[in-house]
């Protein structure tokens, strides 16, 4: 059996109720396979939103779901046509996976809910102010079922934090000079850059050390972290770390550094998150201080809670908003991760086992692999 190292933590500490039929469906009795049409925001053949569909697909395989998926290549407007095409489908899909990206989830939760369509938010939920004028899932919507989400807050924090330990470990542990942070967010409306920032904003209180000379937006994108940090050094900015919102912004950020003669992980260090493969070799080399991540696999797991809502498992329709920690990938536990996300082959782990749909009483989630747990013969 192949060994795989932990690749994520989600322990929901809320015990499920005594299993049910009240939510089970027509594909409980028939050969007819669910349908699940996901939004896809992002692209489909590259970077953080492939693994989240890719992931999604794995699990939604080995369930015997039909996944159907709307790319949306990282644009606004061509998101509104993924979800105008997703309604106009024939048949309508049994469930819909949307993305709260550019606050865009408000439209889809209410078209859902007019035409009874079952809908979750993965990984951007709606916002507090969204939900404040339009409603919360359970409560307010018959067909909102559950969102499932990332705690981004505490990443944007530890990527913070991750600097200032690579300046005190270099300095040998003496107290170290403050740093000048050049800040690179995502984009200034989704949930998930909104949390990150709210976490780096926590760690800029908490270390003075940390000194803030620019907050800067590059859409996520390599090319924009790499013209914004070329005319922030070519301005004479002060640089000595760099928080990127993403492992793209991070390696844009690292590109310009290294045309300006600067050297990531030795004169400057840089933070990024989603556990790309090109994240996790600048963590090997030593030029970034971590990738955090792990929430592309929320894609599977948003395919076993909803395996799990099918076959009646009640605890979704009491506790519908899901918050899941990530994990830091660093150069100090890189080497446990490196077999099952350098293949990226998803279909080598088993997300059936992650159900509990035939457990007892009292049996917790916990999406987390051990060596040799969740891993095909």
């Amino acid at each position: 059996m192949k060994s795989c190292a932990v690749v994520l933590l989600f322990v929901l500490m809320i015990s499920c109720l005594p299993l049910a039929t009240t939510q089970a469906t027509e594909h409980d009795v028939t050969d007819v396979p669910t349908r699940v049409a996901f939004i896809n925001p992002g692209y489909g053949d590259r970077g953080f939103w492939k693994d989240v569909r890719d992931t999604m697909q794995a699990a939604s395989d080995q369930f015997g779901y039909e996944l159907i998926v709307f790319d949306s290549n990282r644009d606004s407007k061509m998101m509104i046509e993924s979800a105008q095409k997703v309604f106009a489908l024939e048949p309508a899909p049994d469930y819909i996976i949307a993305v709260n990206e550019h606050q865009q989830g408000t439209r889809i939760v209410l078209e859902a809910e007019e035409r009874g369509i079952p809908v979750i938010m993965l990984l951007n939920d709606l916002t507090k102010e969204q939900k404040n004028a339009y409603g919360y899932p359970g409560r307010d919507f018959d067909h909102w079922i559950f969102s499932l989400t990332p705690d981004n807050e505490r990443a944007g924090y530890d990527i913070a934090k991750s600097l200032i330990d690579s300046a005190r470990l270099q300095a040998e542990n003496r107290q170290p000079a403050p740093l000048c942070l050049l800040s690179i967010a995502g984009d200034s409306k989704t949930p998930a850059s909104l949390q990150r920032l709210q976490g780096l904003d926590h760690a800029l209180s908490r270390f003075p050390l940390l000194r803030e000379q620019r907050r800067l937006v590059a859409n996520w994108s390599y090319d924009e972290a790499y013209r914004q940090t070329e005319n922030w050094l070519r301005r004479g900015g002060c640089v000595d770390a760099i928080w990127a919102a993403n492992d793209d912004i991070a390696l844009g950020a690292i590109a310009a550094l290294e045309k300006a003669g600067r050297k990531p992980g030795k004169d400057v260090f840089v933070g990024g998150l989603n556990w790309s493969p090109a994240g996790l070799r600048n963590v090997a080399d030593g030029k970034m201080t971590m990738t955090h991540g792990g929430h592309f696999f929320a894609g599977a797991w948003v395919m076993v809670l909803l395996h799990d809502y099918i076959h009646g498992v009640e605890f979704l329709s009491h506790h519908p908003e899901i918050s899941f920690r990530m994990e830091a990938i660093t150069r100090e536990n890189i080497s446990h991760f490196v077999d099952v996300l350098g293949s990226r082959d998803w279909n080598s782990l088993d997300f059936k086992d992650f159900s509990i749909a035939n457990s007892p009483f009292g049996t917790e989630y916990n999406f987390v692999l051990h060596p040799g747990d969740g891993m095909r013969e």
